[in-house]
């Protein structure tokens, strides 16, 4: 019986001491990676979707959605971000759903689908936890 509260309560210090640990611990420091580029009609929307860092670079995929249903035929302009962990890396630009065949800007990548992209990943690339955005 006493064998049991010892181990209670010992599980229950560690617990104590991990949780400790958190609330005192380094806040990550943030870097946000925007984008803004043109598409062909009003309506489509850019959102972050997930980050990759290999040894040169960091990867910070986006994905557009066409517009629903019918939609001004203007050229326009979407923007998003996602905030990642800072690092001196240079920071890479990739949109998938891209469907025209323009673009304005010569700095993004328009892989043709997430497993495509992912495929040509070498095997030391690890996947980067975007982080909430600054309230």
């Amino acid at each position: 019986m006493l064998y049991r509260h010892v181990l209670k309560a010992s599980a229950l210090a560690g617990l104590f001491l991990l949780l400790t640990g958190c609330l005192y611990s380094e806040p990550v420091e943030k870097e946000t990676v925007s984008l803004r580029m043109d598409t062909p009609s009003a309506g489509w929307t850019l959102a972050p979707l997930e980050a990759w860092e290999t040894g040169k670079a960091v990867y910070c995929l986006f994905q557009l959605t066409p517009p629903q249903g019918m939609s001004a035929q203007v050229i326009s302009s979407v923007v998003s971000a996602m905030q990642i962990p800072a690092s001196e890396k240079p920071k890479k630009r990739v949109v998938l759903g891209k469907t025209w065949n323009w673009s304005s800007q010569h700095d993004i990548e328009f892989p043709e689908s997430l497993q495509g992209f992912r495929s040509q990943l070498t095997n030391e690339a690890k996947r980067v936890e975007l982080l909430p955005p600054d309230a």
